[in-house]
């Protein structure tokens, strides 16, 4: 069963131009099966046209690294029209980026097209090809393809009432559906288990937990110590797992590095391996002085709740629980924004800010609190939003119009 990835759009957008197309995300998000699905998404080009090789494939991967070109001339020898080249998993090629800008300025009848299972790998290969490359990101299934692969009608029902943060800028309607509850059923499962392809199209919940381990599993042998070469890795899986626990809230370097036996330098080197690999992501705080800003803490969110429950080592959640999935999904919803969170000394906390829009993610009793007044009267946003479960209204703060939205409302841009 394949999913229609919501990137695809944007891809088909650029398969006709000359540029690189680099497509990076988490290992095991769908990177590959995407790879292996462009050929059906080019129309009138010849199946001998198109090459699909995998790096992962030593044989494969040596001769490439050994002469590129020759690679390149045996695939297109023979064959008119343009050739599209597939290279999976590039992040195992030496010296990646500076084959492809070879190949790139070498060659004007190919199209290249790259996944990479590391952003810090991407990036590098990114930097030979300023101006040659277009990136893109490949992540676990958005709540709307998590729906497409349960009940096509209430994803299409989804689709048409959700609304990304930009919009709630602009007045929206609020769209009331009697499928509210069947679609927050679906959440609940998505908080829970995450969007992994292969964990999403598993229906036993014993067999999603067992592939989340796997996972993860992989990861630690494929990306931690084959990419990285970490001698220690229990120091790295601790860490992971620390901060299963603290999803959502500040992190403390040197109490990190007390717990797991690490020094400053390398809790940072850890925290940057992990957010580099599609694990965390560590969030800034929202300040005027952008030098203060950069000297307080963090705050760590998991890219897929359902790796971190894993690793949190548990399934089943009470209401209360629940508030940290909410909120990490939240974040998910927000994170191409690059949100950030608002904290003063005072403690009073406003969960994320997106372009002067504060939200703040509740499971449920969702209310205006001390903390999200006391953002309004200082900054005074057109807007503000508050989720829960199934409250729908606006109040109003001086000029400040405050949406309740279920958090299921939310979605992406």
């Amino acid at each position: 069963m394949y999913i229609i990835r919501d990137i695809e759009k944007d891809i088909l957008r650029w398969i006709s131009s000359k540029e690189i197309i680099a497509i990076k995300g988490p290992r095991q998000a769908g990177k590959t099966t995407l790879l292996r699905r462009i050929p059906k998404l080019l129309e009138g080009v010849n199946e001998e046209n198109v090459h699909y090789i995998t790096m992962e494939d030593d044989e494969d991967r040596i001769r490439f690294e050994r002469n590129p070109k020759e690679v390149v001339e045996y695939y297109t020898s023979g064959i008119k029209g343009r050739h599209y080249f597939l290279f999976d998993e590039v992040q195992y090629v030496k010296h990646a980026g500076k084959i492809l800008k070879l190949l790139y300025d070498k060659y004007k009848n190919i199209k290249i097209i790259v996944t990479g299972s590391s952003s810090l790998d991407i990036n590098e290969v990114s930097s030979y090809l300023v101006g040659r490359a277009l990136s893109f990101e490949l992540m676990p299934f958005s709540f709307h393809e998590f729906l497409m692969s349960k009940d096509t009608k209430i994803a299409d029902k989804y689709s048409k009432m959700s609304l990304h943060i930009e919009q709630f800028g602009q007045g929206p309607k609020i769209r009331e559906t009697v499928y509210l509850d069947k679609i927050n059923h679906y959440l609940k499962e998505y908080l829970v288990y995450g969007g992994y392809p292969r964990v999403c199209l598993t229906e036993n919940l014993k067999d999603k937990e067992f592939i989340l381990k796997n996972l993860f599993q992989t990861y630690i042998e494929k990306d931690l110590i084959k990419l990285y070469g970490i001698k220690d890795a229990y120091k790295m899986i601790d860490l992971v797992k620390l901060l299963s626990g603290l999803t959502g809230n500040l992190i403390n370097y040197n109490t990190l590095g007390n717990i797991t036996s690490a020094n400053y330098k390398e809790v940072k080197s850890m925290l940057y391996i992990l957010e580099s690999t599609y694990i965390i992501k560590l969030i800034r705080p929202f300040h005027k002085n952008m030098i203060t800003e950069l000297r307080k803490n963090p705050k760590v969110y998991f890219i897929d709740n359902g790796l971190r429950n894993y690793l949190f080592g548990k399934f089943e959640f009470n209401e209360q629980e629940m508030g940290a999935l909410v909120e990490n999904y939240v974040f998910d919803c927000l994170r191409s924004y690059n949100p950030k969170f608002w904290r003063t000394t005072a403690k009073a906390e406003v969960d994320f800010i997106v372009n002067n829009i504060p939200v703040e993610a509740k499971a449920s009793s969702p209310k205006i609190t001390r903390s999200l007044r006391s953002f309004i009267e200082n900054y005074k946003p057109k807007v503000a939003v508050v989720t829960g479960w199934d409250v729908i209204k606006t109040e109003k703060i001086d000029k400040t119009k405050i949406y309740f939205v279920p958090v299921s409302y939310l979605g992406k841009k």
